[in-house]
């Protein structure tokens, strides 16, 4: 009977490794920048920007993950284009081509004038 006990449970702990293995990357991966600032202070922004950040970039964004990884993240613009290009295929997102556009022209300009100041 024990022994019966013993191989039931190395067999859960057998299924159970690859899902933890691959959480645990994905959560390794974005660790330090999901622990970051989860918001950012757009009064200085144009209009337009700070209209982009509280209509799309908050919304659309948040559904997946915590804003916090795109907000501390540092990417080229090529990289942001490809990322959000990435994130609109994923299911659920709600992100279309109009609001994608919006997204990638307002992590660029956030990049160039937040980030890249420091």
């Amino acid at each position: 009977m024990k022994s019966r006990i013993w191989w039931i449970g190395i067999l859960a702990i057998a299924v159970a490794m690859p899902r933890l293995v691959r959480a645990g990357g994905a959560d390794n991966k974005y660790a330090k920048v999901d622990k970051g600032p989860k918001t950012i202070d757009v009064s200085k922004y144009p209009k337009e920007m700070q209209g982009i950040y509280k209509n799309d970039f908050s919304k659309k964004c948040s559904k997946c993950h915590t804003l916090a990884r795109p907000i501390n993240t540092n990417k080229k613009p090529d990289e942001w284009n490809k990322y959000v290009d990435k994130m609109m295929k994923k299911p659920n997102s709600g992100i279309d081509k109009k609001s994608a556009e919006k997204i990638k022209d307002f992590l660029v300009y956030d990049q160039k004038n937040r980030k890249d100041k420091k």
